[in-house]
């Protein structure tokens, strides 16, 4: 199973909230173009850890587009703070 869709099911499973959210923040970051501190992925459980240096190097590989925008969009779905960066982005790409 690629790496987006495995945090894609953990999401959905409510599996320890906390290290989810930072893979979550990491994935929205590569999408968007988004800093993120590395330091953060060092802080999670090694299993953790390892489906996030999964996703980063699916990401880098472009690998996975369809559970990468599946995964995007689940996370667009429960946050609204990203929701509306992500509007802000958009609109200031029309300008």
């Amino acid at each position: 199973m690629n790496a987006a869709k495995k945090l894609r099911q953990l999401l959905e499973q409510s599996e320890d909230p906390e290290q989810v959210a930072v893979l979550l923040r990491m994935a929205a970051g590569l999408q968007l173009g988004l800093p993120f501190d590395l330091r953060r992925l060092c802080g999670l459980d090694s299993a953790y850890f390892e489906l996030g240096v999964s996703l980063l190097k699916d990401w880098r590989a472009d690998h996975h587009i369809a559970s990468r925008s599946k995964l995007i969009e689940s996370i667009l779905a429960r946050d609204r703070g990203l929701q509306q960066l992500l509007c802000h982005l958009g609109a200031g790409a029309l300008n």
